[in-house]
């Protein structure tokens, strides 16, 4: 697995829900830690290799409908376990691909109103 340096073009924040995901046809449901309008960063027991592709569905606060995406991984870390009881696996970034406007533009309202509450 690499690692990955903190180069990022644009600003991640924190952004912790479900995302469905299936690769493959295997699916599987984990937890975001963070989301910018490139891509979002998923918590995952599953080791998921660079550049595969990822179907995923997530909702937004607010909305009443799911953003249903595909996306990259672009890059892959062992996540730090928080305590002894939590399961060992990775943190995966994963880039967007194929974004409506439509949907870009939930993800950077979202991001937007996020830093104003902060």
């Amino acid at each position: 697995m690499e690692s990955y340096s903190e180069k990022r073009r644009t600003k991640r924040v924190p952004f912790r829900l479900r995302v469905n995901c299936r690769k493959s046809g295997v699916f599987f449901s984990d937890f975001a830690r963070d989301i910018s309008r490139d891509g979002i960063a998923v918590e995952t027991p599953a080791f998921i290799g660079k550049n595969m592709v990822v179907d995923m569905s997530f909702y937004l606060p607010d909305e009443t409908e799911p953003l249903v995406v595909t996306g990259r991984v672009v890059w892959s870390t062992v996540k730090e376990p928080r305590t002894n009881h939590d399961n060992l696996g990775a943190v995966l970034g994963i880039q967007f691909e194929g974004l409506s406007a439509v949907q870009r533009n939930k993800i950077v309202n979202f991001i937007n109103n996020s830093r104003s509450d902060a």
